[in-house]
């Protein structure tokens, strides 16, 4: 090895970090969280992205829920921690009780699953000690289940719709005019007091799943409603997986990382859509609404391409587009350059299920 290079031995050493989220310290909500808890959240959190990995190539480490989960037994946090088998279940206790961590059993002689989950973003719940916090995953479920059965808004619906959740009209969604601050890397340091820190930078200190860094930037322009949009991501896919089960037998789930890519170009081209309706006077009404419609049209392309190309030949062509955007910046348009119908995509989707 040349003088003064790094070899790969001393770069897996001492260069590869575990990462905390920074709303663990310095938060009221999480002031009582003892720092051991803490640090076995993160050991926890750390061997999710070999999950995510694993499940990316062998589809193993996802539940029928399509949940990630992670194996970590005991002995194996332990002998990493240093702590001993009684103080490792208490701290797993203590997880669960702030809702950073589920864990279920499997049966004899077989490591329970750990489902690391996300940490609280939302700013007015950080300012409160934990105690006198809702719960927000409570709060979600309530969330989920009133747009559950009319995520798409009809004439009839949408006035109660409004009346319930607001119009987020484009002149108050706190769309930021300028896009240089996404790049700011800078905002960060220093000692920033919490009741200073925005809506859009907490959001994106959270946990976003399979959602690329750029998607998270592009939804934190839209403030405190950015949350309600990445749900949007979510609900849809599990619609669409939920309608299209009997596609999805063998697989389970839509592989959310494939299309991260794509996903960057469909928030782009809602933000496109909210700010041409806005000039020509034609403002989109419920935007959260909108972009429903849109996920779902999105899932259901990407669900029509998985099962017609198959995962590896999809996963290598999502890695190359990644690597050369240029060469290939649209994954669905490299497999269908002219856009399907609604009622054609609809038609290749029944016939796919004639084939099965």
């Amino acid at each position: 090895m040349a003088y003064g290079r790094k070899s790969l031995i001393q770069v897996q050493a001492t260069e590869i970090h575990y990462q905390l989220p920074k709303v663990l310290v310095g938060t009221n909500y999480y002031k009582k969280l003892c720092a051991e808890a803490k640090f076995l959240y993160m050991l926890i959190n750390d061997r999710l992205k070999l999950s995510l990995q694993t499940a990316k190539e062998t589809g193993n480490f996802v539940d029928k829920h399509g949940d990630v989960y992670v194996i970590y037994p005991n002995n194996e946090l332990m002998q990493d921690t240093g702590y001993g088998k009684d103080k490792i279940i208490k701290l797993k206790k203590e997880l669960v009780k702030y809702n950073l961590l589920d864990e279920e059993r499997q049966g004899m002689k077989q490591p329970n699953r750990l489902y690391p989950k996300n940490v609280v973003s939302d700013p007015a719940l950080l300012e409160m000690a934990f105690e006198d916090a809702p719960n927000p995953w409570e709060i979600y479920e309530v969330e989920n289940n009133d747009f559950k059965n009319s995520e798409i808004p009809t004439s009839r619906s949408r006035q109660n719709r409004n009346q319930e959740v607001g119009n987020l009209e484009p002149s108050k969604n706190n769309l930021i005019k300028n896009d240089n601050r996404i790049n700011d890397t800078n905002r960060y340091q220093g000692d920033a007091s919490l009741d200073i820190l925005s809506a859009s930078d907490s959001f994106q200190m959270g946990q976003h799943g399979f959602l690329s860094s750029k998607t998270i930037n592009r939804l934190s322009l839209f403030g405190k409603e950015a949350k309600l949009l990445e749900n949007k991501i979510y609900q849809a896919k599990r619609q669409v997986e939920k309608d299209y089960s009997h596609l999805l037998q063998h697989q389970e789930i839509i592989y959310g990382e494939v299309w991260s890519q794509e996903l960057e170009r469909e928030v782009d081209k809602l933000i496109f859509k909210i700010k041409t309706g806005e000039n020509e006077g034609k403002a989109i009404k419920n935007i959260p609404g909108y972009f429903y419609k849109m996920m779902v049209r999105f899932w259901k392309m990407a669900l029509l391409i998985e099962k017609e190309q198959g995962f590896i030949a999809l996963s290598n062509q999502s890695d190359y587009a990644k690597s050369f955007p240029e060469e290939c910046p649209s994954l669905i348009s490299y497999y269908y350059p002219n856009k399907l119908s609604e009622k054609e995509l609809n038609q290749y989707l029944t016939t796919l299920r004639m084939e099965e």
